[in-house]
């Protein structure tokens, strides 16, 4: 099979899904966006938090804040199960459960005035379920901070040369936040200054690596988490995000144009390995007995690896708690919250699961474009200690892979002899990418997890004030959710390696069992209130079930089979889902309850 061919079927999936399942079912059946009815960013504009912005600015930010290591770094442990069977959970996902969760989150917070899908709970479910959703959600976040401290440092730690690209990013960033609200430049000449000054210090970064250990880097970006959320939002957040969209268009954009240089080359990795990979996929330790026992079944345990490139509740976090107060009318919500999912899965499939289809045998794609060994050992590349793309680590797979593929297109227009430099230059600018979304993460996740933690004890300000205000501290808040985090990032474990593959499959579940309940409160919010019965509404029940069941299941085998093996350090996690699942139970009864209730109206 060739690359261009499924870069046509993606593309045109993608398109046919946001015409007729996003606009003509969703938008006009099921919400009946309307233009004329005026968003919260103009009924409560505050010039802070509820302003309209532009639907492509917004869509830009949107997509900047919920694309993380979870599409890049969860479809490349996937490759366990062969190329083709994530790659069709990624494109199933998109269409039906993802793109419709997050569109639909952030419509029901619009006509609840921008308040958070945990609110909205409250409404449908009862008041219960408002404190329920708020704790799940603080711990998701915990899981999201870890996981992604330990992708980031291990990716800085590899490739020291992206770790100097981010280090001098962020003042960029900075800078293009003080010459727009502060020295009254115009977006654009702010923006062609900065993007110069990125091109330059990416050009600076290969001469100039930054080398820490992996330990070292976990606690820099740990305290950069709790200084980057403490920041007035202009400051850091809303330039970085903006200029982040180029990066991420620009990496996206070039994923798509590789195959079209390539139309003759085949995939080099074989489609379906296997249906039940080893207990070591979904992270059991190497050297225990869950480590190889046949118990990773691609249904239902894929949740716990491909964490957010087909769906994602933390989208329903962000889009109700930010996108959902700057949208100007209620017809950008599509592309904004459709669209911005589509996009992220264009990322999963286009720029992490066809590069690594393509280049899997590196010999063999040597082979058919060309390439010496001498060439490959240029690139720093031995095929001989690591012959395909899976032994190497989950995000090493992803900035190899993409390295590899951007390498060989573009050496067929430059010149075969410059590969290494093509390799070592897209490798890095694939961390770049990779450690650009996580960054944006760290700092929307410890700001949304200080708020969930804020809103959990509300109850206690009426009664104890002066608690209450030093409970809900921001600084207290946000330092609390970062240490956790990073105390399950910091260490590294004997015969596993770097924390994230340990914490990943927890973060990766309990992430996408937030995304089962936020559907699940958007579905009930769409039946109950506004009316839509019989069809059109199983469109989104039975994918909501599907999903619930599908996580749940899977959070129960990782409960079973792995947690007894963890290191003693990592029964924390352990509990964390354990919680989690409880708090899911009865999120499930709680809508029951609601579903039967807005049944008798």
């Amino acid at each position: 099979m060739y690359p261009i061919l499924i870069l046509l079927v993606v593309l045109l999936l993608y398109g046919a899904a946001y015409i007729f399942y996003g606009k003509k079912l969703l938008e006009r059946r099921v919400v009946k966006a309307d233009p004329k009815r005026l968003t919260p960013a103009y009924e409560k504009f505050d010039g802070i938090d509820y302003v309209p912005a532009n639907k492509y600015v917004l869509y830009g930010h949107h997509f900047a804040s919920i694309a993380g290591a979870g599409p890049i770094v969860g479809p490349a442990v996937a490759l366990a199960w062969g190329w083709f069977l994530p790659l069709i959970w990624v494109l199933f996902g998109n269409i039906f459960i993802g793109a419709v969760h997050d569109y639909t989150s952030i419509m029901a917070s619009v006509r609840h005035g921008g308040v958070s899908i945990m609110t909205i709970s409250e409404n449908v479910m009862g008041r219960k379920a408002r404190y329920i959703f708020l704790a799940y959600v603080w711990f998701a976040l915990i899981l999201v901070l870890a996981a992604f401290f330990s992708v980031a440092s291990a990716t800085f730690a590899d490739v020291p040369t992206a770790a100097t690209v981010s280090i001098i990013y962020m003042p960029l960033a900075l800078l293009f936040g003080i010459l727009v609200y502060k020295l009254g430049f115009d977006v654009r000449q702010a923006t062609v200054i900065v993007l110069i000054l990125v091109v330059a210090g990416i050009a600076y970064s290969f001469y100039t690596p930054v080398y820490l250990t992996y330990e070292g880097w976990v606690v820099v970006l740990a305290l950069y988490s709790i200084l980057a959320a403490a920041l007035p939002v202009w400051y850091l957040l809303q330039p970085r995000d903006y200029l982040n969209a180029y990066l991420l268009w620009s990496f996206v954009i070039l994923a798509v144009i590789a195959p079209l240089l390539l139309p003759v080359v085949r995939f080099t990795g074989p489609a379906i390995i296997t249906f039940v990979a080893k207990g070591s996929v979904i992270g059991a330790p190497a050297g225990t007995p869950a480590a190889g026992l046949d118990i990773a079944w691609f249904w239902p345990v894929v949740p716990l690896t491909i964490a957010c490139g087909a769906l994602s509740g933390f989208h329903s976090v962000v889009g109700s708690g930010t996108t959902s107060k700057q949208l100007s009318s209620e017809l950008d919500a599509l592309l904004v919250g459709y669209g911005g999912m589509l996009t992220e899965g264009a990322v999963s499939s286009l720029a992490v699961i066809l590069p690594a289809a393509l280049v899997w045998n590196f010999a063999a794609v040597a082979q058919d474009v060309g390439l010496t060994t001498d060439l490959l050992l240029k690139a720093g590349l031995n095929i001989t200690a690591t012959p395909n793309i899976l032994r190497f680590a989950g995000a090493a797979r992803f900035y190899t892979a993409y390295g590899f593929a951007q390498g060989i297109a573009w050496s067929r227009l430059v010149g075969v002899e410059l590969f290494p430099q093509l390799f070592i230059g897209f490798r890095t600018f694939a961390a770049w990418a990779l450690t650009a979304f996580i960054l944006t993460t760290l700092d929307t996740a410890n700001r949304l997890a200080r708020f969930a933690w804020s809103e959990m004890f509300d109850w206690l300000k009426p009664r104890r004030p002066t608690l209450h205000k030093l409970v809900t501290n921001r600084w207290v808040a946000s330092t609390l959710a970062v240490v956790i985090g990073a105390a399950m990032a910091y260490p590294t474990i004997p015969g596993v390696g770097r924390a994230y593959l340990v914490v990943w499959p927890a973060f990766a579940g309990t992430n996408q069992l937030l995304a089962a309940l936020a559907l699940l409160t958007s579905t009930l919010w769409v039946y109950a209130m506004l009316k839509v019965r019989g069809a059109i509404s199983l469109l989104m029940m039975i994918p909501a079930l599907f999903l619930w069941l599908t996580v749940t299941l899977a959070l129960l085998v990782w409960l079973v089979f792995i947690v007894p093996n963890l290191p003693l350090i990592y029964i924390g996690t352990g509990i964390i889902v354990g919680v989690s699942v409880v708090l899911d139970i009865l999120l499930i009864y709680l809508f029951i309850r609601g579903l039967k209730s807005a049944r008798a109206l």
